[in-house]
């Protein structure tokens, strides 16, 4: 059986998913945040899901997300479509949001228990239906939910509450590397981090030894070593080493000259520096932010300065610039937002 999962973006709903690894080997993974986000993830899934063979059982998993009853509507709809296409597929939202009780009372495929977080209604209703991957790991799973359902649903006498605390301030800072450029390297970060729980949550006093070491360990999960390396230098070999893999897709150009486009990157003059040494045939690195604030850097290949200030009303030094985009449009989807960027450079119309 193939896994569609789509859950929410703090403890509770990555916690979801790191449950759900455990129980199925071929698992694909969605995230997304309340608003418009949430249909346009639904339908990338649908859209993917069109992909595959009909011979093949299909899951449609939502956990931590309440969807409106327009949604859910939509929801049902696609997938009784897929249905009568031929796919064998099972549709299953798990959910503790009591702002999602018009949809659940419509849906019976929408489950709703606002007494329990999402991560422990996943974990009880997997292990119910569904074989672990690895039995032994059952009891360690079950602690890992109460103690997220601790936290998530603020029970202060509840299972290991302190630890939750620590854990749920864990995910909400661990933005990078950045979710529309590479959502599931984000996603990984953060399973290395929750499965690094396991080691601290029955020690005496785990709570503070585990936050004692979360920079230790994040230094692991970016692949670095804790003793010889800096927090800085190991971030921007990661970042660089992504970037380089997929350079291509990340080309742009502007004047006969290749540059590498990056949205919400930061670090930009350390990142920007390193990729442009080490790819010699690109000439420029543009990071833009949400609120369309451009960072250039050069490696004396192209004077940024001038860049800066005919396209994006800024300025700076020959190596190093910044401007402003007037308008821009923040997105879910880096394709759009290289859209934009190009349209700027003149490189074609945007086709959202």
């Amino acid at each position: 059986m193939k896994v569609f999962h789509l859950s929410h973006i703090d403890l509770d709903g990555y916690g979801a998913q790191f449950v759900a690894k455990h129980f199925f080997e071929d698992i694909v993974f969605f995230n997304a945040n309340y608003g418009k986000e949430i249909l346009i993830r639904l339908k990338e899934m649908i859209s993917l899901i069109k992909q595959e063979s009909k011979d093949k059982h299909l899951l449609f998993l939502v956990t931590d997300l309440n969807l409106s009853l327009s949604e859910a509507e939509f929801l049902q709809e696609q997938i009784t479509e897929l249905k009568m296409q031929g796919f064998e597929l099972t549709l299953m939202l798990l959910d503790h949001h009591i702002s999602g009780i018009e949809s659940a009372q419509k849906f019976h495929w929408y489950f709703l228990d606002s007494t329990r977080s999402a991560c422990k209604i996943t974990f009880e209703t997997l292990i119910e239906r569904y074989t672990l991957l690895d039995p032994t790991q059952r009891q360690w799973l079950s602690d890992f939910s109460n103690m997220v359902n601790s936290v998530d649903i603020w029970k202060m006498d509840g299972f290991c509450f302190e630890f939750g605390k620590v854990a749920m301030g864990m995910i909400a800072s661990l933005k990078d590397p950045n979710r529309v450029m590479f959502e599931d390297e984000n996603r990984l970060i953060k399973f290395f981090m929750l499965s690094q729980i396991k080691d601290y949550l029955h020690l005496e006093d785990g709570d503070v030894k585990f936050d004692n070491d979360l920079f230790r360990l994040k230094k692991l999960a970016f692949n670095g070593d804790p003793q010889k390396q800096t927090m800085d230098n190991i971030f921007s070999h990661y970042i660089v080493h992504l970037l380089e893999n997929q350079k291509d897709k990340l080309s742009i150009f502007y004047q006969g000259h290749k540059g590498i486009l990056t949205y919400t990157l930061g670090n930009v003059s350390v990142v920007g520096n390193q990729f442009l040494t080490r790819n010699p045939d690109f000439s420029f690195f543009l990071d833009v932010n949400a609120r369309g604030n451009v960072s250039l850097r050069a490696n004396n290949k192209l004077d940024v300065s001038l860049m800066a200030s005919k396209l994006f009303g800024g300025g700076g030094h020959k190596n190093a610039s910044g401007g402003r985009i007037d308008g821009f449009k923040e997105n879910f989807f880096y394709t759009h937002i290289k859209c934009q960027i190009e349209q700027i450079l003149e490189q074609g119309e945007c086709n959202e």
